[in-house]
């Protein structure tokens, strides 16, 4: 069979088990560098402590101080049907923007939870923000089965816990497993302290999601990320997010409006007649035009929206509130235009997911808001749903991004 890629984000409250998750799956899947866990293992041991597994994932001197994540880390592992990109998003309030980050990049989801402790704050927060990100593949991990002697009770409560909070969010766990990542309870194979359990491994549940569609059967995308003169003729380099170019192709320039016509596809030293979803090239394009960064290259049968005016569900990430008149700035692939949050229809607290007000006036820290954007100027954009590059966003506020979030719809 051949391996497919899956990116996923593991995502859950601090200290709930996330980074000894991955480095047991980095483990237990064969995928550590030789010596890697025995320089662990003695570091550990001069500090006279347990192994820990957690540290696999700490590259920085900075997170072995801190003894937390900061960023959101990136590791490779591989099963026999799929090979992983997995992404370790950080817990802490304080580094929601890092999680959000990790969160928008993934294919699929593993909400960790601590079987004792339960959903917690921020086990609602990144359920929240799955959510924003139409992220719908979402497998719950019961963590720290070791704690209560692996009893199906404990689980039973967590797991009916973590149903309900997916629920509230209209999601649906692919599969709720009870787990122990320090021990290795149910990751690759099956522990005869959970012989109860009669669910999927974590192993098998990853390689059962359905895999994403693919991004090349999708209308052409192309976001220009820069621009250079070949002979008089204008030569844009990107990467094409959905859909192919060819050579020979029409396609319409956004947000211009302008058709046309592509003459040569290249990559770095390689001549091409073709790229697709993926792909970073260079094409060089028919006529001048006054192309510039930003544009984006739309199949012209299925143009994305050239607007000024959005409606959109967004997480405010600063620690400084919203206030009405706050200058910002928009940016959605490569495009950038000056932004107000011209309506807040509802601003919402994302750890009780209570709406807080209608036609609100101000957002505070990690609250969710469903709003109205006004641009400047028109830039060309997806619903999220049609082509997830082109329909999510960040907002920048004193050169600090200040918020995130997707398009829901083009406001009238």
């Amino acid at each position: 069979m051949d391996l497919h890629w899956l990116r996923i984000v593991v995502v859950g409250h601090v200290d709930h088990g996330k980074s000894t998750l991955i480095g047991r799956l980095l483990h237990d899947s064969g995928a550590l560098p030789e010596g890697r866990l025995d320089d662990i293992a003695r570091a550990d041991a001069a500090a006279n402590a347990a192994p820990e597994w957690a540290l696999l994932l700490d590259h920085f001197h900075e997170e072995r101080e801190q003894e937390r994540t900061i960023d959101s880390t990136q590791a490779f592992f591989a099963t026999g049907r799929r090979v992983y990109r997995i992404i370790d998003a950080p817990g802490h309030r304080e580094f929601l923007k890092n999680m959000v980050t990790g969160a928008a990049q993934a294919d699929a989801a593993v909400l960790v939870i601590d079987v004792e402790a339960g959903v917690m704050e921020q086990t609602r927060r990144h359920a929240a923000l799955l959510a924003l990100l139409g992220q719908t593949r979402v497998i719950a991990a019961v963590n720290k089965m070791d704690r209560v002697g692996g009893r199906s009770a404990e689980f039973a409560r967590a797991a009916e816990s973590a149903a309900d909070l997916l629920a509230q969010m209209n999601l649906r766990a692919h599969a709720v497993i009870p787990i122990s990542a320090q021990l290795g309870w149910n990751l690759a194979v099956r522990s005869e302290a959970l012989a109860w359990y009669d669910g999927p491994t974590l192993f098998e549940a990853l390689d059962s999601l359905p895999p994403p569609e693919p991004q090349s059967h999708r209308p052409l995308r192309f976001p220009v990320q820069d621009v250079y003169p070949r002979e008089g003729r204008p030569r844009v380099v990107g990467r094409v997010e959905s859909g192919r170019v060819a050579k020979g192709q029409a396609v319409l320039l956004l947000p211009d409006g302008v058709p046309v016509k592509i003459l040569s596809v290249e990559r770095f030293l390689e001549s091409r007649t073709s790229a697709e979803a993926g792909e970073c090239v260079g094409l060089t394009l028919e006529a001048p035009q006054d192309v510039r960064r930003g544009m984006v290259l739309c199949d012209p049968s299925f143009p994305a929206k050239a607007a000024r005016r959005l409606e959109a569900n967004m997480f405010w990430l600063a620690n400084a509130p919203w206030e009405q008149g706050d200058a910002l700035l928009l940016r959605c692939a490569t495009q950038e235009a000056p932004a107000r949050i011209e309506r807040v229809i509802r601003r919402v607290n994302s750890a009780t997911l209570e709406t807080i007000e209608t036609d609100a006036m101000r957002l505070e820290h990690a609250e969710v808001a469903r709003v109205v954007l006004e641009l400047a100027s028109p830039v060309a954009v997806d619903g999220f749903g049609d082509c997830p590059p082109l329909g999510r966003f960040v907002l920048v506020k004193n050169q600090t991004v200040c918020a995130g979030g997707t398009i829901a719809a083009i406001a009238q």
